[in-house]
């Protein structure tokens, strides 16, 4: 039996093939190290808990967000009522939906900063996957209330993603 240069595992002498990570037995070391890396050391290192935690951070977040978007609405609703020019509020509502969204990716974002802080290091794949769940949660539980939650969910993904992504990069990045 001779072990793998590249992953330990032992295989009969007879093998030109690593058994366990397929590594060409017999060569050189820098031969070994030149063959291209697989997903295992990027496995070891994912932890569930910062998903989780992730999660639970960008719901806390996305919820102060939205609460926070939704009483300011519902201020101005109600200082348009009263002073009965209620016509206005249309022309409101582009620019009080562009700040929601701004104020909902920048929720997304601190959720992904809270986990890299949390976890000491630079978590990229965590808050990207709690953005995925948090997405999915929000389109599960919106659908009771409009049929289009779905597809706004799915226009959402890529920016809630890269922003929980970003918040954990930069999260990360700032300790020393």
């Amino acid at each position: 039996m001779e072990p793998c240069r590249k992953c330990g595992t032992k295989n009969p002498r007879s093998n030109q093939y690593c058994l366990s990570c397929g590594a060409v037995l017999n060569v050189s070391t820098a031969m070994v190290r030149a063959q291209p890396k697989t997903l295992l050391p990027f496995t070891d290192r994912f932890r569930w808990r910062w998903v989780v935690l992730g999660t639970l951070a960008i719901l806390g977040t996305t919820t102060l967000a939205l609460g926070g978007v939704f009483a300011t609405a519902m201020l101005l609703l109600k200082s348009e009522l009263k002073t009965g020019s209620i016509g206005t509020i249309g022309a409101r509502m582009p620019g009080l939906a562009v700040a929601g969204a701004v104020v909902f990716l920048g929720a997304f974002a601190l959720g992904g900063l809270i986990v890299a802080r949390m976890s000491r290091g630079k978590t990229i794949a965590e808050p990207a996957l709690a953005a995925i769940l948090v997405l999915g949660l929000l389109a599960a539980a919106g659908s009771a209330l409009s049929p289009d939650a779905l597809m706004l969910a799915a226009a959402m993904t890529l920016p809630c993603v890269f922003m929980a992504a970003l918040g954990g990069w930069f999260g990360g990045r700032q300790r020393s």
